[in-house]
């Protein structure tokens, strides 16, 4: 039976406040609040969405995977997967992790390797991430300075990556050489070109979409001057991926700083078989849409105000 429009609005009433309550930790008030919805409305519609089996171990329905939305953004962009989860009141990073979480957990099989980029969105993506202790699933990661993974300033990886029980291979390099020559001595080392080359075999990629802000991961973790990314945004960036920048069509820019960047080009994410970008926010509109019309990604993960406005950037 087809649904009505009544019935869509009221799917997705129920999945908004299941997600807030449940990944958000919401109170029923902030939901109340947030949603201008009387507490006992709130109350209702968590009663129904765990008698409507939306809420189980993760929450599941139409109302998160089929939204209009979402399959706007495939077809707009040519992607084969969207999950567009309920703005949060605070911290989308981590929002969108768990979503991210819970997508990879649904998606992955036994024996499967997962490469990881670099940012804030991917770390907490890795936190996030529950494998079924039947399976066993690799990690590699894309990119040198593998020590954002393992020592954040706001808490630790440490004990937390035993998940991958097929192994952990890492670039033993920095994510920036000092000099091209460097860079280009550390590329050819064999322990860097295996990993590399491991990496391009990932059966899932999870990659972070960088801003040009002064509070994007690149700035706060000191890889880069704001001077550096001033003259990087004269150059019409939009934003970046594994450290790679871009222009509004997703055109790679030619610049000095590429050139001492240790890890994945980016050309080579569009050869591999699910790369799932996970940003959100008003800051990285641009940065998103870029890497959409460039074709790095497969899947995007991201919110709901972010998702209109990436497709309002369409007409």
């Amino acid at each position: 039976m087809e649904l009505t429009s009544k019935d869509i609005f009221t799917q997705n009433l129920l999945i908004k406040v299941a997600w807030y309550y449940y990944k958000d930790n919401l109170t029923q008030t902030e939901i109340s609040d947030l949603l201008h919805l009387s507490r006992n409305k709130v109350v209702r519609l968590l009663d129904r969405a765990r008698a409507e089996n939306i809420v189980q171990f993760h929450i599941k329905g139409d109302g998160v995977n089929c939204l209009e939305i979402e399959h706007t953004l495939m077809d707009a962009f040519a992607i084969s997967n969207a999950f567009v989860i309920p703005t949060p009141k605070h911290d989308l990073s981590r929002s969108l992790a768990k979503a991210a979480a819970q997508y990879m957990e649904n998606t992955i099989a036994n024996h499967e390797l997962i490469g990881f980029g670099w940012g804030e969105a991917v770390s907490r993506t890795i936190e996030s991430l529950t494998i079924d202790p039947s399976i066993t699933v690799s990690m590699v990661t894309l990119t040198g300075g593998v020590n954002y993974y393992f020592q954040k300033r706001d808490h630790s990886l440490e004990g937390g990556l035993d998940k991958f029980k097929g192994g952990i291979h890492v670039i033993p390099a920095p994510f920036l050489a000092s000099t091209k020559e460097m860079a280009a001595n550390m590329l050819s080392e064999p322990s860097v070109k295996d990993i590399l080359d491991l990496a391009s075999l990932s059966h899932h990629v999870v990659v972070g979409i960088g801003g040009l802000s002064k509070t994007s991961t690149i700035i706060k973790e000191e890889k880069m001057t704001l001077n550096e990314l001033v003259y990087i945004k004269n150059q019409n960036a939009v934003g970046d991926i594994l450290g790679q920048f871009f222009d509004a069509d997703g055109e790679p820019l030619d610049l000095p700083h590429h050139e001492r960047l240790i890890g994945t080009n980016i050309s080579t994410l569009k050869d591999l078989n699910n790369v799932i970008g996970v940003a959100g926010g008003p800051k990285k509109i641009d940065a998103i849409y870029g890497a959409l019309k460039g074709g790095y990604l497969n899947t995007i993960i991201t919110d709901e105000e972010t998702a209109k406005a990436l497709i309002k950037k369409l007409d």
